[in-house]
């Protein structure tokens, strides 16, 4: 039995509500901890100017290291990032599971799958193929 599963990866929103809570969470940190009013501006700075740098970038898939394609084969993974640029896998597992969320492993990278960044098919699909690979 062949399996091949052609994954196209888009931003998540849940991966965007996690970033602006952990944000929120770093500021509300930074001025409940900091009794100095520099040290919170500049930190709460710092911190703003990370935000809109990372947010563009790395939430919507806009940074050429962003896998933006994933093609799982039975003995391969091929991972295809912005800038056009593909890497195939020989050696790649899941290293967790969940309704909602997949991490795969695959040589030094790892792949971080949200269930709405799947832009056809649904998480549950790709489980389905990493339970069926590992139960042969």
């Amino acid at each position: 039995m062949h399996n091949k599963l052609d994954i196209k990866i888009q931003a998540s929103k849940i991966y965007l509500t996690l970033s602006i809570f952990v944000y929120c969470l770093g500021l509300f940190a930074i001025w409940y901890y900091f009794y100095t009013l520099w040290l919170s501006v500049i930190l709460s700075s710092l911190l703003s100017i990370w935000l809109f740098y990372f947010l563009p970038k790395s939430l919507h898939l806009t940074h050429p290291n962003s896998i933006v394609k994933m093609v799982l084969d039975e003995d391969k993974l091929t991972v295809e990032k912005n800038d056009h640029s593909t890497q195939q896998f020989s050696v790649f597992y899941p290293s967790y599971q969940s309704r909602f969320l997949i991490i795969i492993n695959a040589g030094k990278e790892s792949v971080v799958i949200f269930k709405d960044a799947l832009a056809s098919q649904s998480l549950s699909q790709l489980n389905r193929y990493f339970n069926t690979k590992t139960k042969t």
